[in-house]
């Protein structure tokens, strides 16, 4: 942060009346580049002082400006105006920024009207981020450091910088996004589509060995698909949270980054599912979820394409409070380094009671969607009915997962229910990931068992199950 520094002298100044007028008046054309929409940009408390270098500005303290902007005019290092360098806020459909001639800040710090405020890689004004150790609020300005309260959970990891997505891109496009009643929004406010796959459970092989930017750009290029959910089971052997097997956090650490990395130098979005499915109820390992998700929210502050799915499927006879409490202990924790990001909640009895969540939403429930789950061949009329009764009332939903096989993965393939259900997809914009791009021996993968390829896959390569999903994100 930059601070103003303390008065030491004082010149007099004692020119000509015309010559003071007209100086005076410069200065009046500087001190009116206000903001008329931009209230928050206030001017600061203060005078313009004239000596015989130039003129500066002093603080109703005593202290004077340098190294700032004080009503569009620049204060440099020694605190003295220097008028080539005037400058004035702008703003597109995309955000603010500041402009000076043919400069403006970028992937830095820039103190105006006595509040700092903090500019992306392209320049844009950010807003309600942490940046490092220091917080800027909704209207841009930085309120708050990290060491001056302790975090309610301390992150284990370091932040990344902002990625680069490719231009053209889905999450270039829309960059980071929002909900806006039922539906999920670009940053703009413009409603968008998610559709994608699932990963395989990232413990297993099955689930790991199609984790690569050749998949990736597959189901990208091939399907249409601008979503991948990477899914990390808790409970399983193998899980996150299970202590006795061959795999270590660091390997699914690692595993979790590669596919983030992955998908953002494509432009593509990505959910982080906290896999929860043997252990039933999400509060069982809460402590762990704490910690997990602080610390990808803190790794991943910096970017637009990351959602967070804080439960996957809660189960047995976990109630809907049951996950609400849950819910309203991890959101914060999120909320602390990533004010913005979307969530994603679960629901009771494998996310299918998506319709008891608009009498008792989360506490914070801004961004906040909730998910259904379906399997086709067995979730009929009544869990599409249970949908329908969810969008009614207001209720955000994302199918997270489903296939249009039976509920075990397996079965026979139902495409009357598929159909009904792609038809709901379609009619209410919902966005979605597909279960599983795996070749394992059941009708829910994607890619037929007999198949080797972990890239590139044609449609002799998929399975009747892959065939279907690509043509429903493609669009046929």
């Amino acid at each position: 942060m930059i601070l103003k520094g303390k008065v030491k002298s004082m010149l007099v100044f004692r020119k000509s009346r015309s010559i003071r007028l007209l100086l005076a008046a410069v200065m009046m054309i500087c001190m009116l580049q206000l903001y008329p929409d931009r209230s928050e940009a206030a001017a600061a408390k203060g005078k313009w002082m004239k000596a015989d270098k130039g003129w500066w500005y002093q603080f109703s303290d005593g202290s004077y400006a340098k190294s700032e902007y004080i009503n569009g005019c620049w204060l440099n290092s020694k605190g003295w105006y220097e008028k080539e360098w005037d400058g004035t806020w702008k703003k597109n459909s995309r955000g603010w920024w500041f402009k000076a001639g043919d400069w403006y800040p970028r992937k830095q710090w820039l103190r105006i009207d006595g509040k700092s405020y903090y500019f992306d890689s392209k320049g844009y004004m950010v807003t309600n981020k942490w940046i490092g150790r220091y917080y800027v609020d909704s209207t841009g300005a930085w309120t708050k450091t990290r060491s001056s309260a302790k975090p309610l959970v301390t992150p284990a990891t370091t932040q990344l910088p902002e990625p680069t997505y490719p231009k053209g891109s889905p999450a270039a496009a829309w960059g980071k996004l929002q909900v806006k009643g039922t539906q999920l929004c670009s940053s703009a406010g413009k409603p968008v589509q998610l559709k994608g796959v699932s990963t395989f459970g990232i413990i297993w092989d099955e689930g790991r060995y199609n984790i690569n930017q050749d998949a990736f750009r597959t189901i990208q290029s091939d399907w249409g698909a601008n979503l991948v959910r990477v899914a990390v089971y808790t409970e399983e052997f193998g899980g996150y949270c299970n202590n006795y097997d061959s795999i270590t956090k660091a390997e699914l650490d690692k595993t979790i980054y590669n596919a983030v990395e992955y998908a953002t130098k494509l432009g593509m979005y990505v959910i982080l599912d906290w896999h929860i499915l043997q252990d039933g109820n999400p509060n069982t390992h809460i402590s762990e979820a704490k910690q997990f998700f602080a610390d990808l929210s803190y790794k991943y502050a910096n970017y637009d394409n990351i959602l967070y799915e804080i439960c996957n499927e809660p189960n047995g006879s976990v109630t809907w409070q049951d996950i609400k409490n849950y819910a309203d202990t991890v959101i914060p924790v999120i909320r602390e380094n990533d004010p913005e990001a979307v969530i994603i909640v679960g629901t009771p009895t494998w996310s299918q009671d998506v319709e008891l969540v608009a009498s008792n939403p989360v506490k914070q429930n801004k961004n906040v969607m909730y998910a259904l789950h379906f399997y086709a061949s067995t979730h009929k009329d009544g869990i599409r009915n249970k949908l329908k009764t969810a969008l009614a009332a207001g209720t955000p939903v994302f199918i997270t997962e489903f296939s249009i096989c039976a509920a075990d993965g397996n079965g026979s393939i139902d495409y009357t229910s598929a159909d009904a259900w792609k038809k709901l997809i379609k009619d209410n914009n919902l966005s979605y990931a597909g279960w599983s791009l795996s070749n394992k021996a059941e009708t829910s993968a994607l890619i037929r068992h007999s198949c080797s390829k972990h890239s590139g896959w044609t449609d002799s390569d998929l399975s009747d199950t892959g065939l279907w999903l690509k043509k429903l994100i493609s669009g046929k």
